[in-house]
C-alpha cells in the first residue's frame, strides 16, 4: 500500500541522494513530505516529482516538528545527527501516530562513524575495529559491537534516544553510519541547484591548503578512516527502506548498518589533495605540512577530529545484501581530483566576500536553489 514518508535532509549532500534513490525504488507511488526552509527549493523539488510535497520550516520549530512526524508512515532524517530536542521531537510524532493508528511507524536515522572516532590528532593508526553485527573476538584484528561503545561518545546520545524508543514499542527504526563520503552527486536535484552535491571533509582540507598556499594535514596524517561513494551508500538506505517496509527485520540495538565499503590512512589523502591543488597552482609546494595551533584555531576553532580515528566493517550491511560498486581505496583516491576542482571552482563554503570562511564545523553559506551552489 501507499506510504506517507517525511523526509529531512533534502538539500544535503547525502539526503538529495538518497531521496533519489527511494524515489526510485518505491514501487508504490507513495507520498513524500520534504522540509525545507527555502521556498524556491522546495518548488523545485515539488516540480521534479508529483509525489513530492513540500513543507516549508526547520527542524528547531519542535512542535511543528513533532505534529508533521504524527502525520507520516515514515520518517527519513537525514538532517542532523546530533540533533537531541529535534530527535524526541519526531519520536514523540511517531509516538502519536501509534497511539493514533496502532501500527508502528518507522524511523531511519543516520548517524556517523564518528562515534567510533578517538583523540589520535594524526599522530597514530588505531587498533579499535567496530563492526555493526555482533561481536567477532576470533577476528583479525578482533571486531567490538556498537553496544561496547561508552554513551559519552559522538552522536551516541542520539543514538541511544532511538535505540529506547524502538525498545518501548512505538516505533521501528534503523540507523544508519556513513563514513567518510565521497564523490560528486548526480542526481536530478543536485543538476538543478536544488541541492548540495558535494561531502564535508575533502573540502575542508582543500579549502585549508588554497587559504594558506601549503596543502594540510593534521598530524603525521597516520590515522585511519573508512570510506564510502556517495551514490552506494544510497542504495544502502534504499536496501535499509525496502527491509523495513517488509519486515521489520532487524532493527533497534540490531538494527545498525555501516557505510563503508574501504580504508584509508589519511597521509595518503593528503598527498592526492596536494598534487591536486599543486597542479591547480594553487599552492606553492605539492607536500603537505602540519597545521599548527594557531591554523588549528583559525580554520576548526582548534579541533583535530580530522586527525581522529575511526575504523569500521559493514557486516551487517553486507548480510542485507548490500554490494557496493566502489570497494577499498582507489576510487576513493581517485575521486579526489574532481572534489578539489569543485572545491576551486564553485562558491560552497565562500563568505559575500568570495573568501572562504571557517569555523568548527561545516560552513554552508547558501540553502541551494536560485544560484545557491554555483561558481562564483
Amino acid at each position: 500500500m501507499p506510504r506517507s514518508i517525511l523526509f529531512l535532509g533534502a538539500t544535503g549532500y547525502i539526503g538529495s541522494t538518497v531521496l533519489a534513490a527511494i524515489l526510485a525504488a518505491d514501487k508504490e507511488s507513495s507520498s513524500f513530505t520534504v522540509l525545507a526552509r527555502n521556498p524556491t527549493v522546495l518548488k523545485g523539488f515539488e516540480a521534479i516529482d508529483s509525489r513530492i510535497k513540500g513543507v516549508q520550516g526547520s527542524l528547531d520549530d519542535h512542535a511543528a516538528l513533532s505534529k508533521l512526524a504524527s502525520e507520516h508512515d515514515i520518517v527519513f532524517n537525514l538532517a542532523d545527527a546530533d540533533g537531541v530536542e529535534s530527535t524526541k521531537a519526531i519520536l514523540r510524532g511517531l509516538k502519536t501516530r501509534h497511539e493514533a493508528t496502532g501500527t508502528r511507524p518507522i524511523l531511519i536515522h543516520t548517524s556517523g562513524t564518528g562515534v567510533l572516532s578517538d583523540n589520535a590528532a594524526g599522530e597514530y593508526p588505531g587498533t579499535e575495529v567496530f563492526t555493526d553485527a555482533e561481536a567477532e573476538p576470533s577476528a583479525n584484528p578482533p571486531l567490538l559491537p556498537i553496544s561496547a561503545l561508552a554513551p559519552a561518545r559522538f552522536h551516541r546520545q542520539v543514538d541511544l534516544e532511538i535505540e529506547n524508543a524502538d525498545r518501548a514499542g512505538y516505533v521501528y527504526t534503523y540507523i544508519i553510519i556513513p563514513s567518510t563520503i565521497y564523490g560528486i552527486s548526480k542526481t536530478v536535484f543536485s543538476d538543478k541547484g536544488l541541492a548540495n552535491p558535494q561531502s564535508q571533509q575533502i573540502p575542508h582540507i582543500t579549502r585549508f591548503g588554497i587559504e594558506r598556499g601549503v596543502p594540510a594535514q593534521f598530524g603525521q596524517g597516520l590515522n585511519l578512516w573508512p570510506n564510502v561513494e556517495v551514490h552506494d551508500l544510497a542504495d544502502l538506505y534504499a536496501l535499509v527502506y525496502n527491509a523495513a517496509i517488509a519486515g521489520p527485520g532487524d532493527h533497534g540495538e540490531n538494527g545498525y548498518y555501516f557505510g563503508a565499503s574501504g580504508e584509508h590512512q589519511l597521509k595518503d589523502v593528503y598527498a592526492a589533495i596536494g598534487k591536486e591543488l599543486y597542479a591547480l597552482k594553487l599552492v606553492s609546494t605539492p607536500e603537505p605540512r602540519t597545521l599548527d595551533k594557531d591554523e588549528l584555531k583559525r580554520f576548526t576553532n582548534g579541533s583535530v577530529y580530522l586527525g581522529s580515528n575511526s575504523r569500521a566493517r559493514a557486516v551487517h550491511s553486507a548480510r542485507l545484501g548490500w554490494k557496493p560498486k566502489n570497494v577499498g581505496n582507489e576510487p576513493f583516491i581517485a575521486s579526489i581530483k574532481e572534489d578539489v576542482d569543485w572545491t576551486a571552482s564553485h562558491d560552497r563554503g565562500r563568505g559575500a566576500d568570495g573568501k572562504f570562511a571557517f569555523g568548527p564545523g561545516p560552513v554552508r553559506v547558501e540553502d541551494g536553489g536560485a544560484g545557491g551552489w554555483t561558481k562564483p
